[in-house]
C-alpha cells in the first residue's frame, strides 16, 4: 500500500485536529515556521498521524492533522534533491554537511535513491538549527521492491567509513527495518503502522 503521506514526511499545516490538547511549549502560531512530521500509527479517516517538535530535544508531542489542513509536503528524498547542506554549512557549521555530500556519492555509485530524516532533515527544511555535533545522520532507503543484499552490503561498508554515525532504515510498503539488521540477522524488526513485528520476509504483508 503506497500512502499519500509516508512516515518522516514533513507537512506544513494550518491546524491540528486536537489543538486543545497541545503542550504548553507549543502554540498554533509555531505552525507558520515549524512543520509536523508524519509518524507511524494506525490509519484513521481523514486524519494523518504526526508529531510536533519544540525547541528542546525532549519537546515532542503526538497528534493528528486533517488532510485538508496540509498546505505543503516535503519528503526525505525531496530534501536530498534540494542539497541545502551547501548553504546550511555557512549558517550553522557542522561536520554533518560534508558527510551528506559524501553520502550523495555513495548512493549515486550504488544507484540508490535515498532520503534524510530526523533533526538534520528538519534543519535543512526550515533553516532552524536543530542538529548538533553529536547528532546521528538518519537516512531512509525507500524500496517498493526487495533490494539486493549485495547492494546493501556495499552501501553499509561505504557508510561505515564516514566520520558520523548513520542510522539507515529500509522503507518497504509494509514498514521499515534497519539496514544493518538485514545484513546480520535471519529476521528483521519491522516498524509498521500497527506496531513492531519480526519477519524474514519484509516485502510481504504480515499474515495474522
Amino acid at each position: 500500500m503506497d500512502l499519500d503521506y509516508a512516515p518522516h514526511d514533513l507537512l506544513w499545516v494550518t491546524d491540528v485536529a486536537d489543538s486543545s490538547a497541545l503542550p504548553a511549549w507549543f502554540s498554533l502560531a509555531d505552525l507558520d515556521v515549524r512543520p509536523v512530521v508524519v509518524r507511524r500509527a494506525p490509519s484513521e479517516s481523514d486524519r494523518i498521524a504526526v508529531g510536533i517538535r519544540g525547541q528542546q530535544r525532549h519537546e515532542r508531542h503526538a497528534c493528528y492533522v486533517s488532510s485538508k489542513a496540509v498546505i505543503r509536503q516535503l519528503t526525505p528524498e525531496d530534501i536530498v534533491a534540494q542539497q541545502g547542506w551547501h548553504t546550511q554549512a555557512l549558517r550553522h557549521p557542522l561536520p554533518h554537511w560534508q558527510t551528506l555530500e559524501a553520502l550523495c556519492h555513495i548512493m549515486q555509485s550504488a544507484n540508490q535513491s535515498w532520503g534524510i530524516n530526523g533533526s538534520l532533515a528538519f534543519e535543512l527544511a526550515t533553516g532552524i538549527p536543530t542538529a548538533h555535533a553529536a547528532s546521528d545522520i538518519d537516512l531512509r532507503l525507500r524500496c517498493q521492491r526487495p533490494i539486493e543484499r549485495e547492494r546493501c552490503q556495499q552501501i553499509a561498508e561505504s557508510i561505515g567509513r564516514l566520520p558520523q554515525r548513520c542510522d539507515v532504515q529500509i522503507e518497504t510498503p509494509y514498514g521499515a527495518f534497519a539496514l544493518n539488521e538485514w545484513l546480520t540477522a535471519k529476521r528483521v524488526m519491522i516498524k509498521s503502522h500497527g506496531g513492531p513485528y519480526l519477519t524474514d520476509t519484509p516485502w510481504q504483508a504480515l499474515n495474522h
